[in-house]
């Protein structure tokens, strides 16, 4: 089959259909009647759609380089120069982890609009694709069945990763067709929202191929995928019987295998064999289109000539040196770069100049990789654990450390419990997830007992506040994070 990626979809159109979502505190416009009786009509018009909620959540990650804040700043992952970054340093560990001060950021860590342009991207699809004649995709039933399940895989993930930032989200079902008729909406309970989640993310375990048997790439979802986020889902409930019944069909598929240690580095390079899910970043020439700030924001010279390394955000050498055996671990030498000078994250790296004419006009040629094998195997070790089988969870633990060259350990209970958080330190740093880890794995009193009072874990003050002066004037029914209301 014609092997695709996401980015080779012209998004014209699709920028032309992506409305916004959901409650009046989006700035929306009506739906044109006449113009969308038109548009879903064909298999290449879903697909254009498709691309338009790819694009919308590649953009919603990338602004102010949001998925890393939200990921990685509050594991206390990064050195940031107070004088350069002022407006970031309240949310970090020394003050405190303190999100509600966060100034010329608040559209990006206070405000959810973005993604639920991507949301009501996702209700389009899900609500039309029904209706189009398969014989006017090019691969029939089977292509327009992968439409519709990539657009349920979406629509999850996107709500998912709302509740992991904010919490309760407020959950439509729906896409929104006159904002002016639309009545305030309250916040769903985040129970209820793993729930839809779920539903939706069976619909597209049925609906998708394999990425052996789809004619997208890594770029686009699949049944691992949808299988992998399961697992996740699950997980964050503390449903870990179900967790790892996914993350066993993950596993036994067959599908993805762990890179060697020695090939690391290859994972960010985008498509390999243990990546599961990416979103497409590579640098591609034809359409000019590429990124620098999203990952340049760790690199610095020589990477990026003339850069200082004050004006990136490093590794936080208190942790590494802590974390790492220098010489042992295989990641460590693929994970930084001059670690003994200024030291960068090295995972993105992969640096193009590609108008040698223009030394300071540069792209980072890497994908954001989103899931990979090797966290599906630290979340089954860790589902293993929570359901009573230590023996398995300390098998998958020591699968990982072995691939890092690393001795196997031999350590139970409690202690096993915590080396598993260390190991998911030690594999995903700058990877935008750890934050959630010591979320779910009730971490955060562990690692960060100053920041962490019982009061703040109680009310759920890990969470991000709401920018409620701009989201409550449309929604009087919103409600603020109740750690943020007088915090």
């Amino acid at each position: 089959m014609k092997l695709l990626t996401i980015n080779t979809i012209v998004l014209a159109v699709a920028a032309m259909l992506c409305l916004p979502s959901c409650s009046k505190y989006i700035n929306l416009k009506p739906e044109d009647a006449t113009y969308d009786n038109v548009f879903w009509k064909s298999g290449p018009n879903v697909q254009k759609a498709l691309a338009g909620a790819y694009g919308g959540l590649r953009s919603a990650f990338r602004q102010d380089q949001s998925y890393f804040i939200f990921g990685d700043l509050p594991a206390d992952e990064m050195w940031l120069d107070g004088n350069v970054w002022w407006n970031y340093t309240d949310i970090l560990k020394d003050k405190n982890f303190h999100f509600s001060y966060a100034p010329y950021l608040e559209a990006s860590v206070w405000n959810w609009t973005r993604f639920y342009t991507v949301i009501n991207q996702c209700h389009l699809i899900i609500e039309n694709t029904p209706n189009i004649d398969a014989t006017t995709f090019d691969g029939g039933e089977a292509e327009k069945n992968q439409a519709l399940g990539e657009a349920y895989f979406l629509r999850a993930y996107t709500y998912f990763y709302i509740t992991r930032v904010w919490g309760d989200p407020v959950v439509t079902t729906e896409s929104l067709k006159d904002p002016l008729t639309v009545q305030p909406v309250p916040r769903t309970p985040e129970d209820e929202a793993l729930s839809f989640c779920i539903e939706d993310l069976k619909k597209a375990v049925e609906l998708l191929p394999s990425i052996q048997d789809s004619y997208k790439d890594k770029t686009a979802a699949s049944k691992g995928a949808a299988q992998t986020l399961l697992a996740q889902v699950y997980a964050w409930k503390h449903d870990y019987a179900n967790a790892s019944v996914y993350c066993d069909a993950v596993i036994n598929s067959g599908d993805y295998a762990l890179e060697s240690g020695e090939n690391f580095s290859q994972i960010f390079q985008g498509n390999s064999t243990e990546s599961i899910l990416e979103s497409f970043m590579k640098h591609d020439d034809a359409n000019k289109e590429g990124s620098a700030d999203f990952f340049g924001i760790f690199l610095h010279d020589p990477l990026i000539k003339d850069k200082e390394a004050y004006v990136s955000w490093g590794p936080n050498y208190d942790l590494t040196e802590w974390l790492y055996d220098k010489e042992k671990d295989k990641r460590f030498s693929q994970t930084f770069g001059d670690y003994d000078g200024d030291g960068y994250l090295k995972k993105y790296a992969n640096v193009d100049y590609y108008d040698p004419s223009q030394e300071t006009v540069y792209v980072v040629d890497n994908n954001l990789v989103m899931m990979r094998y090797a966290d599906v195997l630290l979340l089954k070790s860790e589902a293993a654990y929570k359901t009573g089988d230590e023996g398995l969870s300390l098998q998958l633990l020591n699968q990982i450390k072995e691939r890092a060259g690393l001795d196997a350990v031999n350590i139970s209970g409690e202690e096993l419990w915590d080396e598993i958080m260390n190991e998911r330190y030690r594999e995903f740093y700058g990877e935008g997830i750890i934050a959630y880890d010591l979320i779910r794995m009730d971490q955060l009193k562990v690692w960060f007992t100053d920041q962490y009072s019982e009061e703040r874990l109680q009310k759920k003050g890990y969470y991000w506040p709401l920018d409620m002066r701009t989201l409550l004037p449309q929604d009087p029914l919103l409600t603020q994070n109740e750690w943020w209301k007088n915090h």
